[in-house]
Parts: structure tokens; sequence; C-alpha cells
């Protein structure tokens, strides 16, 4: 239960979920616009309050009251305020010196090889 809680908050605090808290006005709205014009769609709606450029009219603050059409500033309570200089990566040229054989499974060492482990005890 506490965990759920925290979630919660979490999910209302730094997300976007609490937009979800303005459906009732969504729906009162849809409601509103369809007393005044009841050929108005469910998708024509959409299409005026969320596609369409939003005029200046006398419901205007109603509409921008409407779910994820502000959005707060969430998103940029979490973000660096000052975009920090990219580091700079040296790549480093690694020279292989021809004197030096390279490494073969006669140089490990004889003890670490599986099959001289597991031997019969030694009287």
């Amino acid at each position: 239960m506490p965990a759920l809680l925290l979630v919660t908050i979490y999910l209302f605090g730094a997300t976007d979920a609490s937009q979800l808290l303005k459906l009732p006005l969504l729906i009162s709205h849809y409601i509103r616009h369809k007393k005044e014009n009841p050929n108005i769609t469910l998708v024509s709606f959409y299409k005026i309050h969320y596609i369409d450029p939003q005029p200046i009219d006398d419901d205007y603050s109603q509409d921008m009251q409407l779910p994820f059409k502000t959005l707060p500033n969430a998103f940029f309570r979490n973000t660096p305020s000052m975009v920090s200089q990219a580091p700079l990566v040296k790549r480093e040229v690694l020279l292989i010196d021809n004197e030096t054989p390279p490494a073969s499974n006669e140089d490990v060492f004889s003890a670490l090889l599986i099959n001289r482990i597991f031997q019969p005890p030694r009287v």
C-alpha cells in the first residue's frame, strides 16, 4: 500500500498524469458544445480544440483548461538549466611491440588448467 501511494504521488507530481484529473472539464465542455450544436461529433470536437489553431473567442479560457491543452513545467524541473560542454574524448593509439610474441595457451600456469585440477588423489 505505501508503494502504491508513492507511485501515485510520483505520477501526479512528475508526469502529466495530473491532466487526467481535468477529464470532467472535458466532458462538461463537450456537453455544452453539444447543446449549442447538436450536430457536433466527438471527432469534430477534438479537431476544434486540439488540432485546429485555437481562436480567442468567448470560451477561450475554458478551452485552455481542458486536459493536455497547456502543460505544466513538470518536465523542466528535473532538467539542468545549463547544458554543459561535451566531454573531450582522447583517442590513444596502441602500438604493438613486434618483439614480444603473443600469449598462447602454453603460457598459462598449468595448475589453472581444468584437467590438472580434477585428478585422483596421490599417495
